[in-house]
């Protein structure tokens, strides 16, 4: 039995989870997915740290970040990681070390590159994937391809683009995402907004619900809510997630914004009490 389902899950996202995204799904669509973008919100040094909890035992802590820029097959791309670790009381019982990378193209926000390294109790696996939009291809490491749709986004760059997404309530948004050998059509939800309060200060936050079309990523996962701050930042405060065997609760304890390459702009709407501006 592999706990951290809905751990990985929300890496996956992450970013998720942020987790954290609308890519232009086909050049056809690029004019309507524009009229929805505001500005890239995060850049090199964001770092967000997050307390994982599973039910009511405080099980580890996750660390998302901008490592820096990074020059991948001609293109220029954020370099973003998540890490994902059991504590020492949780990892007696079930030891996660998780660990996920993406390259996401700075010009169009497009995934370019995605690794993924999981280390759950006795499980583990990694996958390594090219994404070549031009051909609409994805190139595994261990040498097969697998057709994907043109702006196809990874698991972790998703929850990057939405949060470049001017939110409202009421909103659905589709993307394209890529996750073992296959593409799925991603609906994401804007459902409202919500007060949340954690480690990291209170928040007026967006409520965001993604749903995977079909087979795939969540169907058979529980529901997945994320909190995204309603402010200039776009936080990923809070994510809950049900899965078969309890439920996971990702919470922020601490922000460090980056340095965006285009100015984020606009005035913070919501409360970003708690956050580390250094």
């Amino acid at each position: 039995m592999r706990l951290s389902v809905g751990t990985s899950q929300f890496f996956l996202w992450g970013f998720l989870l942020a987790l954290a995204h609308m890519p232009l799904p086909t050049e056809a669509q690029a004019s309507d997915s524009e009229s929805h973008a505001v500005a890239v919100v995060f850049g090199p040094g964001e770092k967000m740290v997050f307390s994982i909890g599973y039910g009511v035992v405080d099980a580890g802590e996750a660390i998302v970040e901008v490592i820096g820029l990074t020059e991948y097959q001609g293109h220029s791309c954020y370099q973003i990681q998540s890490k994902a670790n059991s504590n020492r009381f949780f990892s007696s019982i079930y030891k996660v070390r998780d660990k996920i990378i993406s390259y996401m193209d700075v010009e169009t926000l497009y995934s370019r590159y995605f690794y993924k390294r999981l280390r759950e109790g006795d499980y583990k696996k990694s996958v390594e994937i090219s994404f070549d939009h031009e051909n609409e291809v994805a190139n595994y490491a261990n040498g097969k391809n697998y057709p994907t749709t043109f702006g196809v986004q990874d698991v972790l760059s998703a929850g990057y683009f939405v949060r470049t997404l001017d939110l409202e309530n009421d909103t659905v948004f589709d993307v394209p995402a890529h996750s073992s050998r296959k593409t799925y059509d991603l609906k994401v939800f804007v459902r409202g907004k919500e007060t949340v309060s954690v480690a990291a200060g209170t928040f007026e936050c967006f409520v965001v619900e993604p749903v995977m079309q079909g087979e795939g990523l969540f169907k058979h996962e529980g529901k997945l809510t994320i909190y995204l701050s309603d402010d200039k930042y776009r936080v990923p405060v809070l994510v809950k997630t049900k899965v078969p065997v309890g439920s996971i609760t990702v919470e922020l304890k601490e922000y460090y914004p980056g340095r965006p390459l285009i100015n984020a702009g606009g005035p913070a709407t919501g409360s970003n009490e708690g956050l580390n501006e250094n």
